[in-house]
């Protein structure tokens, strides 16, 4: 019988026993239930662990069966997928290359007047010191001068020369270095001619034609006489030049045959602009605004190289440092010849005009000319009267 079996018989201080040994007691049930229940948690952990494992075995033992009986069903079909591979590389080496041109180096617009070329000119003054010194000095510049300056900067060095050189008789008595391995760049506004008179103006801002046939004639003649001055003359001598100052195609058909020079009208399209490069002719072209010029120009095709054309612009030295690709090039042709040395007989041509200019409608940046543009296809079989710059 346990001490304690009868309560009613026991002290306070026995009781207090009583119960803390009971209490203990039921910790001790309750920590060896515990006990159980956690290692039977980890026995099934360790049960789930097993069975996962084993699923993942049996996953990856049916997925290698499966790929090696696909394997030896395709086996066969391989060498099809190889041979293929060829064609798809040959369809994408035939995609036609797109120039990547600097939108900065386009033809801008002739400014409206003279204060509106000023207050373009003068947002550059803090960072060029040589136009800051022509703002400074602006009441000395014409107002065509400063309305292409601030349409080109490239004729920079040209206006700051203007006024010393302006008053020079030009006339052409010298000759310029000729090549025999490509087709030289002459700028309009080059100073050796740019300040010599020409229809209603100067060479510089509206003898895009002339400088054209002068780089033509210099290449295919190995001859340097024919300076853009001499050409100026002729074509205006000739009567190549009309009331507005503007170059008539004949200076690309008839003038060239004068000059000893063989012209034909080539039609706008790749293959054939390609052919004559290779052959060796100097292509000219009209253009229209747009890229190289917002009112009229001529620009000279010079090669062909990687999928793109590239061009003597005599109004732009930075346009006719990068390719052009057909496709830009050819929306902006209006006419275009092939001119080669020969008897001086056009094989075919037109009477119309490339370079257009008069007094303040000509620009250097947009090809120095007022030009009445064609659409091309009627400008390479007809004749006609049209003028560019």
């Amino acid at each position: 019988m346990d001490k304690y079996d009868n309560e009613e018989q026991l002290t306070e201080a026995e009781l207090e026993d009583l119960r803390r040994e009971r209490a203990a007691a039921r910790r001790r049930k309750l920590a060896a239930r515990e006990r159980r229940r956690k290692k039977r948690r980890q026995q099934a952990i360790i049960r789930c662990s097993i069975l996962l494992v084993a699923v993942i075995l049996v996953i990856f033992i049916i997925v290698k069966l499966i790929t090696g009986i696909v394997g030896l069903f395709t086996k066969d079909k391989k060498p099809k997928a190889t041979t293929e591979l060829p064609a798809t590389t040959q369809e994408a080496t035939t995609e036609a290359p797109v120039a990547d041109i600097d939108e900065a180096i386009l033809a801008k617009d002739l400014p409206a007047d003279r204060d509106a070329a000023i207050a373009i000119l003068q947002t550059a003054t803090e960072t060029d010191t040589d136009i800051k010194n022509i703002m400074d000095n602006q009441a000395v510049y014409s107002d065509i001068l400063l309305r292409n300056l601030a349409a080109n900067l490239e004729m920079k060095q040209f206006t700051l020369d203007y006024i010393a050189k302006i008053n020079t008789v030009y006339d052409g008595d010298f000759s310029v270095d000729v090549s025999q391995t490509e087709i030289p760049l002459f700028l309009q506004y080059d100073e050796q001619w740019g300040y010599a008179d020409y229809g209603n103006d100067l060479v510089a801002f509206s003898g895009s034609g002339p400088t054209c046939l002068s780089m033509a004639y210099t290449y295919l003649k190995q001859d340097g006489s024919m300076n853009p001055i001499k050409v100026a003359d002729y074509s205006t001598e000739k009567g190549y030049i009309d009331e507005h100052g503007d170059t008539n195609w004949t200076l690309m058909t008839d003038g060239a045959a004068g000059l000893g020079l063989s012209s034909e009208a080539l039609t706008v399209a790749e293959d054939d602009m390609k052919s004559a490069l290779e052959s060796g002719k100097v292509i000219i072209c009209s253009m229209a605004p747009g890229d190289f010029t917002r009112s009229g120009s001529y620009i000279v095709i010079k090669d062909y190289k990687d999928g793109l054309f590239y061009v003597n612009d005599p109004t732009s030295q930075a346009r006719s440092d990068v390719g052009w690709d057909f496709k830009r090039l050819s929306n902006q042709i209006t006419n275009m010849w092939a001119l080669s040395v020969g008897t001086g007989d056009t094989t075919t041509g037109s009477t119309e005009s490339g370079d257009s200019t008069s007094g303040d409608n000509a620009s250097t940046e947009g090809g120095g000319n007022n030009a009445t543009t064609a659409e091309s296809t009627a400008a390479t079989t007809s004749a006609s009267t049209e003028a560019a710059n």
